[in-house]
């Protein structure tokens, strides 16, 4: 009996400290009662759901992991309907209310790349497979017009998973169609190893030119610019193995329509402590070819002529170092819109191993950085998350905004709406899981987002692999059109 007393005795004093530790840590307390931490709350001033729809199963990805669940959202032209890529190898074609036309399947492919033709008639799928092919189909039926391999001057190895992609797509206003191929191999001693080609295809898919013509760039290209009129594209370079002497060691190109000249090309000073210069999303074009931005990711902005003549640079993000370890924030993403130009950065990193913790958030992180045509700046946005991906139309900037690995708050996860072009935010969009992919119709009637779901430290899932859809409020005319 003595005992018994003791135990409940302590079974009460135990119970007292948690209820204690609870009340003072409000957090703990939600763990102790197996509650969920609280999710974002929407702040939507101009836009409501109308959708919101499940895109299969897919791995829940944590904070540890540097790359994350994808998923790609396009509107059409006329913004009457919406395309979107999927993990998992699936195309949906759905008007832009959320009402599926079709669906296909890609096989063992995964969407890396999603575009609409000008005309809106057909829709290019890019993706990574054993073929790492450039699919067209016909938007109305789903049918397949036609395809086009990269595999054949990539390389494939399926054993150990070096797979060619084609990770880019992008059209001018005659109907030709642009490109871009890629393949990478991490060798068994850490070094890596480049395969990438940029295509020219008319509508009908025929090839018209490759630039190389006759070998593969040797370094990483995931991105061009082109200009409305099929005059002249753009690319940037990524390599990360500095012991190496790269073929095409500059960092952005300009090459003429055809391809088969190099207008011009630059290589950038570097800035300590990297030991190289690299772009990975960059660099844009504006739609008459008169200037091209780009971003490092070691954190400058630049804005060139047609001629390569750089007529200002910024630095939105500096390497700090602090108690010993250097940090910065990366610099991704530009788009020109307009009389403007948009630079975003990502998550803070150690740039000694972005895998190890950093003793602080950098500054410059997470943000979005606005410039007029003479680098004035217009407006910063702070988003609080990794800027996953951008989409932009003439009043409207979209961010879809994923994990802070820093800060592991997720409730900055969802789409933030920002006008043009002063930068404010008008809007904020909510997702329980990381926002991954988004999109904006070209009249801003609608708005798409994926979001991917993300395992805590504490092993809880939060959020779900999924489509949402909203719409401007006030508009009630606009889906009975659709």
């Amino acid at each position: 009996m003595k005992k018994l007393l003791t135990v409940l005795l302590m079974t009460v004093f135990a119970g007292s400290l948690l209820l204690l530790a609870g009340h003072i840590f409000p957090g703990l307390k939600a763990i102790l009662s197996g509650a969920a931490p609280a999710g974002p709350d929407s702040m939507a001033r101009n836009y409501e759901k109308v959708a919101e729809i499940p895109l299969g199963q897919v791995e829940a990805h944590d904070y540890r992991r540097m790359g994350f669940t994808s998923g790609i959202v396009r509107f059409s032209p006329d913004s009457r309907l919406l395309a979107v890529g999927t993990e998992t190898g699936d195309v949906l074609l759905l008007s832009s209310d959320g009402r599926k036309r079709w669906q296909r399947q890609a096989g063992l492919a995964k969407i890396t790349a999603l575009e609409f033709a000008r005309d809106g008639r057909s829709l290019y799928i890019g993706e990574t497979s054993p073929q790492g092919a450039l699919i067209c189909v016909d938007v109305a039926s789903g049918a397949e017009l036609w395809h086009r391999d990269s595999a054949g001057e990539l390389g494939v190895d399926i054993r150990q998973k070096t797979l060619p992609g084609t990770v880019f797509v992008a059209g001018d206003a005659q109907g030709n169609v642009y490109a871009v191929g890629q393949r990478y191999i991490r060798q068994p001693d850490g070094s890596n190893q480049y395969y990438s080609r940029i295509y020219k295809l008319d509508k009908s898919g025929g090839l018209t030119a490759m630039f190389p013509p006759d070998h593969n760039i040797d370094t990483w290209v995931s991105w061009i610019g082109v200009d409305d009129g099929g005059k002249r594209i753009a690319f940037g370079t990524a390599n990360y193995d500095t012991s190496r002497v790269y073929r095409y060691r500059d960092n952005i190109y300009c090459l003429d329509g055809t391809l088969n000249r190099r207008n011009w090309s630059l290589l950038l000073d570097i800035v300590p402590p990297y030991q190289n210069t690299t772009m990975r999303k960059s660099p844009d074009m504006s739609a008459d070819g008169r200037y091209i931005a780009a971003v490092t990711t070691d954190g400058r902005a630049f804005l060139y002529d047609a001629g390569g003549k750089e007529l200002w640079r910024r630095s939105i993000s500096q390497p700090q170092r602090i108690a010993g370890v250097y940090l910065n924030a990366t610099g991704m993403y530009v788009r020109i819109a307009g009389e403007r130009v948009l630079f975003t950065t990502g998550n803070t990193y150690n740039r000694a191993n972005w895998q190890l913790p950093t003793p602080v958030e950098h500054p410059s992180s997470n943000s979005m950085f606005l410039f007029d045509l003479t680098g004035k700046l217009v407006n910063r946005h702070k988003a609080g998350g990794m800027i996953e991906e951008i989409a932009v139309n003439d009043t409207v900037v979209m961010l879809a905004v994923g994990r802070n690995i820093w800060t592991k708050d997720i409730k900055v996860h969802g789409m933030y709406v920002l006008s043009l072009p002063d930068g404010g935010q008008t809007d904020f969009l909510a997702t329980a899981g990381p926002c991954v992919g988004v999109a904006v119709s070209a009249d801003s009637g609608w708005i798409a987002g994926i979001e991917a779901p993300l395992r805590l430290d504490s092993g809880e899932i939060v959020g779900g692999y999924r489509l949402h859809i909203w719409k401007r409020t006030g508009d009630k005319s606009r889906t009975a059109a659709l």
